[in-house]
């Protein structure tokens, strides 16, 4: 299939309603494709990280977040496939102005010889946390066969509680292929019952200028084990792994009902039509966190189109794609003590 590349034009950030407000762009591949795992586990506690690729693919890069437990700090240690990963050898996500931080480490060199020329399938990666985090979200890039036309964008930072706006403006008209964002976030709750600790998320293009409901209810600790632990130190998600891509119900009339995982060239139960169509040249995201203490640290975007990067830049990459350093795709969760 010949799929039209569109350019995602870097200009402009979208206005943010707080400064604080910051997710940028860690790196861009093209014809290329992300899985994304969380795993949340109590004190020092173990547990598998999955990512699921065909045989014949290729990693491009991996990445490894572990944020604190809100009001805790700092970051604690884990091991990795048996590898120390001490928080002075990551990346501390910026502005790291929430009660929460989150530590990133590029474990490219331990997750490729596993994958690199195996069987394909889903491949478990063993995590140890020396002390007490708020989990980890494992996000591997690879290549493939079948990626060949796509693009996989990763995004990380730290996002502001109190409301965004995001926009993606695309040089080209869009016309056909899947469009899935996942997202990552710490220190979240969102029941069972539901807690109404959500994010909601507004989807606003070209063709449909008026607001049009994603989710009421991005939120929850899905991730934790067992899942929905209402337990500090378990409360994480990050829609990946497990999860589907089908858009959740926009009322959130249950708990948890939103996996951090959306695919808007869908729809959903309000309204069938997909949320981007063919010739729109924008999507923006209108995100909010009424509860005000949510750690949203990603954004991990995986398109069946082609995205070009109009301006490389070296690692580690502060591009802003329109807005997506104002991005506000935050799942509102929160933590119970």
């Amino acid at each position: 299939m010949n799929l039209k590349k569109l350019l995602v034009a870097t200009a402009v950030a979208a206005a943010a309603t707080s400064a604080s407000a910051s997710l940028s762009v860690r790196d861009f591949f093209a014809d290329a494709a992300l899985t994304v795992d969380g795993l949340g586990v109590q004190g020092a506690g173990s547990g598998t990280l999955q990512s699921t690729v065909a045989s014949g693919s290729t990693v491009l890069k991996a990445y490894l977040y572990t944020p604190s437990i809100w009001n805790f700090s700092p970051v604690q240690p884990v091991t990795f496939e048996g590898v120390l990963l001490n928080p002075a050898s990551g990346i501390t996500l910026a502005p790291n102005v929430n009660p929460a931080t989150t530590v990133m480490y590029d474990v490219t060199s331990i997750v490729k010889p596993i994958i690199d020329g195996g069987p394909g399938g889903t491949y478990n990666f063993r995590l140890q946390e020396m002390g007490d985090n708020d989990g980890s979200v494992l996000v591997v890039v690879y290549q493939n066969a079948a990626t060949m036309g796509g693009a996989a964008i990763v995004l990380d930072g730290e996002l502001s509680t109190t409301g965004d706006t995001t926009q993606l403006n695309f040089v080209g008209p869009y016309t056909s292929g899947d469009f899935i964002m996942s997202l990552a976030d710490s220190f979240s709750y969102n029941g069972p019952p539901p807690t109404g600790q959500v994010t909601t998320v507004d989807v606003q293009t070209s063709s449909n200028p008026s607001s049009r409901r994603l989710t009421s209810c991005a939120g929850g600790n899905d991730d934790s084990v067992p899942p929905f632990a209402a337990v500090n130190g378990q409360l994480i998600t990050a829609g990946g792994e497990g999860d589907s891509p089908t858009n959740p119900d926009p009322n959130c009339t249950v708990a948890n009902q939103d996996d951090e995982l959306y695919n808007l060239a869908l729809g959903n139960s309000a309204n069938a039509s997909p949320f981007i169509t063919a010739g729109d040249n924008f999507l923006r995201l209108l995100t909010l966190n009424p509860s005000n203490d949510d750690n949203v640290f990603g954004m991990f975007i995986t398109s069946t189109f082609s995205i070009e990067n109009p301006n490389p830049v070296p690692e580690p990459a502060t591009l802003t794609l329109l807005g997506l350093g104002a991005l506000g795709l935050a799942a509102l969760r929160r933590r119970r003590d």
